[in-house]
């Protein structure tokens, strides 16, 4: 209904103008006068109505003046200067609509762009399937320039995807047999053949839906920014007034004072500002869900980072292999490889991957068995292997020196997990994972101290000793160590209460706490949980740090424009208010000229979301 009368108003404004502009251009100086009266005041008892039920619920409002202003035309009998103000004000609501529907053009078309339906391929037939009707294990057919139905992995076929409306990014990803693809993704050019592995409920883009429509359904808490000056500002309003006045006793002066000071541009500047901020960060993959939480990141004086999964990449990886006897390293790696591809820990994942790459052919264990977090055995080429914690080898009766125990010790010290690979005599082998810490830290950091943030903190549920290593090589200010979720929550509010607004990012569940304590959660979306993203106000879809960097730059752009706009309507309101005190502007002028500070302010807050 608000944005129906957003346009209603300054229509019923404009026509009313131009009937009383034919009956005054036709010489009918009372007919005119009659039409711009009715016409001020049915136009003025809409927006009045809304002002006072604010003010009714304890918010004051800069548009009071211009409230004032119109009542101050009509029983100074001046209609045609009171239907001008009426229509800078109705017409500055509809152009700050018209504006804000430009601005989230981004958000509009992650929603208008979802997938409906699939080519499911099933019994020799490609059917046409709602998405809803779409379910784990079913082969999807992707043509070239559609949507992606549902996450999925490549079965068949080469083809370039288009991720840009998931992660931002606008250079096309090749896919091959063995390639992950996302629900919204673009095929663009050739057919593939996919295997859905979730819903399309639980889908990548359906995750970036679900946050869109939240963000478009939480309001700004500060989405008013000029409110906040609105009693210095009508007050230094009245009182040139007053001064107006007393200077010539003339009434016009006073209404010319209302007129100038009317402060669209400042109710225009902030709302604008904001979701065009929001936009463009939706089309960089981040989604912020009000825009209090640009406010609040814009002003950000500490950083807070979870580690694992978050300044690490969250998926151990191999860092060495190791020999202790004749067999090489390739060995060493085929036979664990081989042994652990039919393991369901983490590290299994990483060890066939890993082997992949070096191009190694893997060979299938035969009397396979696993003892969930210890290790395996099994048999390869005809003899009984083992790969495992340094205890699960040690059950196995197998012989443990006293230099594989100092090396385990020092592998622990660095943080780094040792897997170790023997047979029933020896071992012969050690695997070395670390989670590897984000190639793109320092580009992150040093962006965030060049815009002015001095305190970077790291909270991490690891070892003392190893926590430290690792901030002193990121340059990080502040570390604490062994953390358990609570204890985040209590680093959180601690470095609050020293740095003021603190943001937090992090990417697990764990995190979920601390996120929601913060001034500011950022949560990684690109393989966190969903309760991180739920607590997070601002969330990156992207398995990309450097986006977080991204989103200060454009909180800060955006109240940087957003403040422009206050400070440049407040500053040319209060030198129009003291000329026309002196009678140099009369009132219509005066409003004709606020029209036009309106359209520059419009332009200037859409600056945010221009492409840089």
């Amino acid at each position: 209904m608000k944005k129906i009368s957003a346009y209603i108003i300054p229509l019923f404004t404009l026509l009313g103008l131009a009937i009383g502009a034919v009956f005054y251009f036709a010489g009918n100086y009372t007919l005119d006068h009659i039409v711009w009266m009715v016409t001020m005041i049915l136009g003025t008892i809409p927006i009045l109505w809304r002002i006072v039920s604010d003010i009714i619920r304890g918010h004051f409002g800069i548009d009071l003046i211009a409230i004032a202003a119109i009542a101050t035309s009509f029983f100074l009998g001046q209609y045609l200067a009171g239907t001008i103000i009426l229509l800078m004000l109705s017409g500055g609501e509809a152009l700050e609509t018209y504006a804000l529907k430009r601005a989230r053009k981004e958000l509009s078309s992650l929603i208008s762009n979802a997938p409906t339906f699939g080519h499911v391929k099933k019994d020799g037939l490609i059917l046409d399937t709602p998405v809803a009707d779409i379910h784990i294990g079913d082969i999807i057919i992707i043509k070239p320039g559609e949507l992606v139905a549902a996450d999925g992995v490549v079965i068949s076929g080469t083809s370039q995807m288009d991720e840009s409306a998931l992660t931002g990014e606008s250079m096309p990803v090749e896919k091959t047999p063995g390639s992950g693809v996302l629900s919204g993704s673009v095929n663009k050019s050739a057919v593939l053949e996919v295997r859905v592995v979730r819903p399309a409920s639980e889908s990548k883009y359906e995750q970036i839906i679900k946050l869109v429509r939240q963000a478009e359904e939480n309001r700004a808490p500060v989405v008013r920014l000029a409110d906040r000056y609105s009693i210095w500002f009508t007050a230094i309003t009245f009182v040139i007034a007053v001064f107006a006045w007393f200077l010539a006793k003339d009434s016009i002066r006073l209404l010319a004072v209302l007129v100038v000071a009317t402060p669209c541009p400042l109710i225009l500047a902030t709302p604008i500002a904001m979701i065009s901020g929001i936009s463009r960060a939706a089309s960089r993959g981040i989604i912020v869900k009000n825009g209090g939480a640009l406010e609040k990141l814009a002003e950000a004086k500490a950083f807070i980072f979870d580690k694992t999964g978050t300044l690490t990449l969250g998926q151990p990886e191999i860092v060495n292999v190791v020999s202790l006897s004749e067999k090489d390293e390739k060995e060493v790696l085929r036979t664990s490889a081989s042994l652990d591809q039919l393991s369901l820990h983490v590290l299994a994942r990483s060890l066939k991957s890993h082997a992949d790459k070096k191009g190694i052919p893997l060979s299938i264990p035969s009397n396979f068995s696993e003892e969930f977090g210890e290790g395996v055995r099994g048999e390869i080429d005809g003899h009984t292997f083992y790969f495992g914690k340094l205890g699960f080898l040690k059950k196995q009766g197998i012989e443990i020196t006293e230099k594989i125990y100092k090396d385990h010790e020092d592998f622990q010290a660095k943080g780094q997990i040792a897997v170790y690979h023997g047979d029933k005599d020896s071992v012969f082998g050690i695997v070395v994972f670390a989670d590897i810490i984000r190639p793109e830290i320092k580009k992150l950091f040093d962006g965030l101290r060049i815009q002015g943030v001095k305190n970077m903190v790291m909270l991490t549920g690891d070892k003392k000793s190893v926590a430290e290593k690792i901030a002193k090589d990121l340059g990080i200010d502040d570390v604490h160590a062994e953390a358990l979720p609570e204890d985040k929550v209590a680093e959180v509010k601690d470095h609050k209460r020293q740095f003021g607004i603190v943001a937090m990012v992090g990417d697990g569940v764990n995190d979920a706490p601390a996120l929601a304590a913060a001034d500011v959660g950022i949560a990684l979306g690109g393989h966190g949980g969903s309760a991180s993203s739920d607590s997070g106000d601002i969330v990156i879809m992207v398995d990309n740090l450097e986006r977080v960097g991204e989103a200060f730059t454009i909180a800060r752009r955006t109240m940087s424009v957003a403040k422009q706009g206050i400070y440049f309507g407040m500053g040319v309101s209060i030198i129009l208010m003291i000329i026309a005190s002196f009678g140099y502007i009369q009132p219509i002028y005066g409003a004709l000229f606020q029209e036009g500070l309106d359209v520059i302010v419009i332009l200037n807050a859409l600056r945010v979301n221009l492409k840089k």
